[in-house]
């Protein structure tokens, strides 16, 4: 069962109905919990794997945080990796179709108002490139489809270490999956994510403390949309990771970087956070 945490009031709606979920998401108004989203063994599997990578570097991690790539070979030589990723996004894809079909119509159904609910890109510019007008059956049928474009080098499993942080950003994308891997309270202190209220009215770079600091327990979904500003909070002690992506529906305007998620690109820019 999902819970939603609201981070700004819903706007009342001339007719006092009651907002699409979708809406909110993209209004910057709400994040969605889904406890149970991941098990434990999968949480323990994607962990030790990026543990084993980090130790694998011999660079320090930046900012006390390193970043792995999911589709990245170099990272990973276990296929299980892959395949255990996609099964959980995948699991959170069907689960938010079922619960909240707003998501799709609103955020990735092409439509004559599908720009109006973009997320503004990193040039802080409104999407006015449309997505094709084929219709699909859901989030589903994007991702199987290859219809998604993807923030670069995502999916990708992060490690904080102790002070490790990752700043003040917004994703730009339409929709955001965020799953911690262990536990606070036991494996690390501090940490947690920040949100901000706002939406587009609150910077990259905000002055006030977050407006909540989420940290559930590990195997538990965020899921939250790409104007929203948040924060990876400094970790006190111990190790904090997370398994994270976000994406938008496809269009003609999109990075050939950022179309192969879960598949090694052929070629990266000079963003992607990998070893290829």
């Amino acid at each position: 069962m999902k819970s939603i945490g609201w981070i700004q009031k819903q706007k009342k709606s001339a007719k006092k109905e009651e907002i699409p979920l979708g809406e909110s998401i993209a209004e910057g108004e709400c994040v969605i919990t889904i406890p149970n989203a991941v098990s434990s063994d999968e949480c323990q599997l994607l962990f030790q794997a990026a543990l084993q990578a980090r130790d694998r570097r011999d660079t320090a991690a930046t900012r006390g945080r390193s970043r792995f790539s999911v589709a990245d070979p170099g990272n990973f030589d276990n296929p299980n990796i892959v395949l255990t990723c996609e099964e959980i996004l995948l699991r959170v894809i069907d689960y938010l179709e079922e619960a909240a079909p707003s998501i799709y119509e609103t955020l990735f159904a092409p439509g004559p108002h599908w720009g109006e609910w973009q997320p503004l890109n990193a040039q802080l510019e409104q999407p006015s490139t449309p997505p094709d007008d084929e219709l699909f059956d859901g989030l589903r049928e994007l991702y199987v489809t290859s219809q998604l474009e993807w923030s670069e080098g995502e999916p990708a499993i992060n490690i904080y270490e102790e002070q490790g942080y990752f700043g003040c950003h917004k994703d730009h994308l339409a929709l955001t999956v965020l799953v911690p891997l262990l536990n606070p309270g036991e494996s690390f202190s501090g940490g947690g994510t920040g949100f901000w209220a706002g939406n587009r009215d609150t910077s990259e770079n905000p002055e006030t403390s977050p407006t909540a600091v989420l940290k559930p327990p590990a195997g538990t979904a965020l899921v939250f949309g790409g104007d929203v500003t948040h924060s990876g909070m400094p970790v006190e002690q111990g190790l904090r990771s997370v398994l994270v992506c976000s994406f938008s529906t496809k269009t003609a305007a999109s990075n050939p970087d950022r179309l192969h998620g879960l598949h090694a690109p052929p070629t990266t820019s000079a963003n992607f956070k990998g070893t290829l």
